[in-house]
């Protein structure tokens, strides 16, 4: 069959789609988003990881440095010393896999893309997830009981092939996902509760400049705040501006113009944010993007070398 080529806006509303992904209400699962490219540009990676504690990111990797790092607030948590050792250990053989399946399906251009973890239910039962995207439609999964790779694609079928003749290849999946995956989100759940809890409230910066005749317009920015989720209103004699009769005050119109320059500044706040935890200071944070430059997940989120 002929695959349809590409789409980053594609991959990404693919992965949003997918069953249990990034929840922000949700800290009880741990995910891992895979991507790997056939044709990377200069300098980029052909393979990349972001991990995901609920909507948090804690978790990096790509093939260029080829090391596990854990990421935002995640870097002060407390883990065992090898812990990011067995973290690479992994990836790195999900990596084989995936630049192996890019290799036998061909002339591209191919983007292959997995979502692998796991969410603890109600009773703490640990529920697998294992999807795979071709080019930004879903083709494939893992059904861990069985053991297999399985699709209605024809390329479904050629991977499958290829990742079953690779030495321990559905054992090390199954223990992915069915032991590494929910003892690792316990152990963060336990270890990382105050990086999940973190809450940080926003510095303020409020700017007027002159517009017509006796009106100003209001420019409020936020900065270095936690969760992402935030609201802001002005307020005048005790009103949020546009809750005015339009006969007796001109402020709606003025509060539409301050709404629109609101988007704009809580955007750039978050984006000043992650640049510091680039710069390794200590506040949380929260990516979608993916760590690298490239990286095909949706945003509102972002990671290191991409750009929010």
């Amino acid at each position: 069959m002929r695959l349809p080529r590409p789409q980053p806006w594609g991959l990404g509303l693919f992965l949003v789609l997918l069953p249990g992904a990034l929840s922000a209400e949700n800290h009880r699962s741990l995910q891992y988003h895979f991507t790997a490219v056939s044709a990377p540009a200069a300098g980029t990676p052909a393979f990349w990881v972001s991990g995901w504690l609920g909507p948090q990111q804690y978790l990096s990797y790509n093939n260029l440095r080829a090391q596990a790092e854990p990421y935002g607030a995640w870097v002060w948590e407390s883990q065992v010393s090898w812990y990011w050792e067995k973290e690479t250990t992994d990836l790195r053989n999900q990596e084989k896999l995936f630049l192996q399946a890019l290799q036998v399906l061909g002339e591209g251009p191919f983007t292959l893309q997995g979502l692998l973890g796991c969410e603890l239910g109600p009773d703490n039962v640990s529920v697998p997830v294992a999807k795979f995207a071709l080019n930004g439609e879903e083709f494939m999964m893992f059904d861990p009981k069985l053991g297999i790779w399985d699709g209605d694609w024809p390329e479904s079928r050629t991977v499958s092939i290829q990742w079953t003749k690779q030495p321990e290849a559905v054992n090390k999946e199954k223990t992915f996902l069915l032991y590494s995956c929910p003892h690792r989100l316990l152990g963060h759940l336990e270890r990382g509760r105050g990086n999940l809890e973190w809450k940080e409230p926003p510095s303020m910066r409020l700017k007027a400049r002159p517009s017509s005749p006796g009106l100003s317009v209001l420019t409020c920015s936020a900065f270095s705040f936690y969760p992402p989720e935030l609201k802001l209103h002005f307020l005048r004699n005790g009103l949020a501006i546009g809750s005015e009769s339009p006969a007796r005050t001109s402020m709606p119109v003025v509060g539409i113009v301050i709404g629109f320059f609101l988007l704009l500044t809580v955007a750039a706040g978050g984006a000043l944010l992650w640049r510091r935890m680039r710069k390794g200071l200590p506040a949380s944070w929260i990516s979608f993007r993916g760590e690298d430059v490239g990286a095909l997940l949706p945003t509102p989120g972002l990671s290191k070398d991409g750009e929010s």
